[in-house]
């Protein structure tokens, strides 16, 4: 991902024009018009490579900021603006911990020169005590990234999971995931040495899986020209993963269920008891007790599949994970088809967060992928993403209430729509509202919604549309 820069100055007009120019660079940007904004609001939801700090703000001044972020995130390089010169003011900076001073009027090369000297090796870890509990770093987890409490309680459900040999369900929808949470488990069990064997029962024709999973001999029906082995026999010692096990018919399930209570099986044509030393992790999209209160599933299989589970959200659940996901995916693609493409800008990440990605990591893989593939320069232009991610989401001003619905309903309803409605903008939603910016981040902690990130929303067209003749005029004028 590109350098993360954060703008700290009360003129609303040139904070912008810095926003803009840096952003036309590939940095990601983002503003604040204090130093009380700058530390609860955004240094508290993430963590910035630079930070650029005008000397003169409301409340506390620029050195007085500096210092506390120097405190709390030694990492990160603070510049200070100024307009008033002086040596004293400079070396005070410099002692408080800025490495770098510029007085106004701002020169556009030289501030793009400075940032580009600054940010050309960047740390790979960057501390920070002010992190709220619900904004945390990005957890690298056995191929899997996010910062989402609900996938980090994943990971820890993984890490439970592999320390005990016992049957695992993992539940999600498509595309959540979870074979690689399988191979996860796996990988960090004592069957780590032994084989890890998919199989994908859905696939597989009802009349054929019971030879799938167990094997036939010779001659045992028509077709079974010699012995073949069974995926259990082939998973012997390690891990055998029963993807969409929801598929499985009445007969075959009661042929799981003998195993998974004595864990001996036949070969289909076979007389002989075979043991089976194998770990079961089956996975289903499909809510499977509704599926057996339809009559669909038996009760006494999921009883045996259900000792310990781990359910995955989906990607529209855990919206914050999207901008990890997007820069991970674009890294390894990247690489893979050896394309010069380094950075996703504001547009392009806006277009990817908005969207509900039905079809959860696997869609936006298979997007990242294609746009990749497409890509000249060094940025992810929007343009390459599909269509379907171009189409404003549906939106309605109105609200069907229904009769006896509660007062809370009601409220996360009304609270949620109008979030939505605002593509996410907290700010915005209080406003509208009528109530705090934190009491919208106080409701959503109540849901159990992790908060995205928030802050400025900038307009995509004026973005692109801007020349750079343009913004050095803006520059010059309000430097």
């Amino acid at each position: 991902m590109s350098s993360k820069i954060l703008v700290v100055d009360d003129d609303v007009h040139l904070a912008q024009a810095l926003d803009d120019l840096l952003t036309a660079e590939g940095y990601q940007v983002r503003q604040a018009h204090s130093a009380e904004q700058a530390l609860e609001e955004c240094l508290r939801e993430e963590t910035y490579h630079l930070v650029l700090c005008d000397l003169q703000l409301p409340g506390r001044n620029g050195i007085s900021l500096i210092r506390t972020i120097r405190e709390c995130c030694p990492e990160t390089a603070c510049v200070l603006i100024t307009g008033h010169g002086t040596i004293r003011s400079a070396v005070t900076a410099l002692k408080r911990g800025a490495v770098e001073y510029m007085t106004k009027p701002l020169k556009p090369k030289r501030l793009i020169a400075l940032c580009r000297a600054l940010l050309a090796d960047p740390p790979a870890y960057l501390p920070n005590k002010l992190l709220s509990s619900e904004r945390t770093e990005v957890v690298h987890f056995d191929g899997m990234h996010a910062r989402s409490k609900a996938m980090r309680a994943v990971f820890e459900r993984i890490r439970l999971a592999a320390g005990v040999d016992t049957t695992v369900l993992i539940i999600g929808e498509s595309g959540t995931g979870k074979e690689l949470v399988a191979r996860s488990i796996h990988n960090r069990s004592l069957r780590s040495q032994g084989p890890f064997i998919a199989l994908h029962t859905g696939a597989i024709p009802q009349e054929l899986i019971a030879s799938e999973l167990f094997g036939h001999e010779k001659g045992s029906f028509t077709g079974a020209t010699e012995r073949k082995p069974g995926k259990f026999e082939l998973a012997e010692g390690g891990t055998l993963f029963l993807d969409e096990i929801s598929t499985m018919d009445d007969r075959t399930q009661v042929n799981l269920l003998r195993v998974l209570e004595t864990f001996r099986y036949c070969r289909v044509g076979g007389r002989k008891e075979r043991v089976a030393n194998v770990r079961i992790v089956a996975a289903s999209n499909r809510d499977l007790e509704a599926m057996v209160r339809a009559g669909q599933f038996r009760e006494d299989l999921l009883y045996r599949l259900n000792i310990f589970t781990v359910k995955l959200p989906s990607l529209r659940e855990r919206p914050e994970d999207i901008p990890i996901l997007a820069a991970e995916l674009l890294r390894e693609f990247a690489a893979k088809y050896g394309k010069p493409v380094t950075t996703i800008p504001a547009e392009t990440q806006r277009l990817l967060s908005s969207y509900s990605w039905p079809g959860n990591v696997r869609e936006l893989r298979n997007v990242m992928e294609q746009a990749v593939l497409l890509a000249r320069g060094t940025e992810l232009d929007p343009l390459l993403l599909p269509q379907m991610l171009h189409r404003e989401p549906p939106r309605e001003d109105v609200i069907k209430i229904s009769i006896g619905t509660t007062m809370a309903e009601i409220e996360r309803d009304v609270i949620l729509r109008t979030l939505e409605a605002h593509q996410g903008n907290k700010t915005a939603t209080a406003e509208a509202l009528g109530i705090s910016r934190r009491s919208i981040y106080n409701k959503l902690a109540e849901y159990g919604l992790a908060p995205g990130q928030s802050g400025t929303t900038l307009s995509a067209g004026a973005l692109m549309t801007k020349h750079e003749n343009i913004r050095e005029a803006t520059m010059n004028n309000h430097m």
